[in-house]
């Protein structure tokens, strides 16, 4: 079913559902209510679900994991670039990320979605402003990549979304992802080269107490890393290709690594039982003094012991 079919029921759907609770004299909840009485979506969500905390991507190739799942709707009625005047409403819970290009730029920006998520991708000149849509991608079905670019913008600030014509009620409209951003920012902009290593480890808190030693990591509580100046990555390393692990767990729970003196991402890096012993790879950015912290993701008494193995870094 193509992407302005099922745009055009959703909103069919939409228009019968709200005449039949006016039929009714019931009123629809507000936006962010909860059901049932439990925490709202809203509630949940934080950084990178409003026009006023995007996720910046300030450097490419750069990559991000997230969930739409604890996101709410924009509400977006895309313009007709994006639509070629069909219905351009987009129902789904969407995460919003901010890029900003120079003279020179070319991106191609590709967001893998879960199996049973469909994942819509379009890009905004004006946050919030659905007819300033200058690409939007919707070709597959659940489960499906899908790709913006190569492309060249006119120079300044671009807003992307993660979003879905289905709404969050679901099982189509809303899920986890990966996104992928890749080529330069153009003249001037913040464009970076990928740098090998030999592989090194450079933070194992199973060591003896110190800066980059022990002791484990604390349920609950942000610990940070100093990374440059070790493991042959500069001080001017932007970003790093790391390869985390986690062993002794003593309860499930997650990590989620992210640039030291910035807000906890909602995207964990990696997930784990208790006791298990797991890892996984991921190019993630550096805090402006080359720091990395980490938020152990358990309950409070808790503790995680933490490998951090460098293989290249981005400058």
């Amino acid at each position: 079913m193509s992407s302005k079919i099922r745009t055009l029921c959703a909103l069919v759907l939409s228009l019968l559902f709200v005449s039949v609770f006016a039929e009714k004299g019931s009123s629809l909840s507000p936006a962010g209510a909860s059901r049932g009485g439990g925490v709202t979506a809203l509630s949940i969500a934080t950084g990178g679900d409003t026009c006023t905390s995007p996720t910046v991507i300030a450097s490419v190739p750069y990559s991000d994991t997230g969930d739409t799942s604890t996101a709410t709707d924009a509400g977006l009625f895309l313009g007709a670039t994006c639509t070629g005047g069909g219905a351009g409403s987009r129902e789904g819970p969407d995460r919003i990320y901010s890029i900003t290009v120079a003279a020179g730029n070319s991106l191609t920006i590709t967001v893998t979605p879960a199996a049973t998520y469909d994942v819509d991708v379009y890009l905004l000149s004006t946050c919030g402003n659905g007819s300033t849509c200058v690409s939007e991608k919707d070709a597959g079905i659940e489960g499906v990549a899908e790709t913006l670019g190569p492309m060249t913008l006119a120079p300044g600030t671009y807003f992307l979304y993660i979003d879905s014509v289905y709404p969050i009620d679901d099982p189509l409209g809303s899920g986890t992802y990966s996104l992928s951003v890749t080529g330069t920012l153009g003249s001037g902009a913040n464009n970076t080269k990928f740098y090998t290593v030999a592989p090194c480890r450079a933070v194992d808190t199973r060591n003896p107490a110190g800066p980059l030693g022990g002791p484990a990591l604390a349920g609950g509580a942000v610990r940070t890393f100093t990374i440059t100046g070790q493991c042959a990555v500069p001080l001017t390393a932007k970003s790093i290709s790391i390869n985390a692990t986690v062993v002794q767990p003593t309860s499930g729970g997650y990590l989620t690594l992210f640039p030291g003196g910035t807000a906890t991402p909602l995207a964990s890096t990696i997930n784990f039982g208790a006791g298990q012993i797991k890892a996984n790879n991921a190019i993630v950015r550096l805090g402006t003094n080359g720091t990395l912290s980490v938020l152990a993701g358990q309950g409070g008494g808790n503790t995680v012991h933490f490998l951090l193995d460098v293989n290249g870094y981005f400058q």
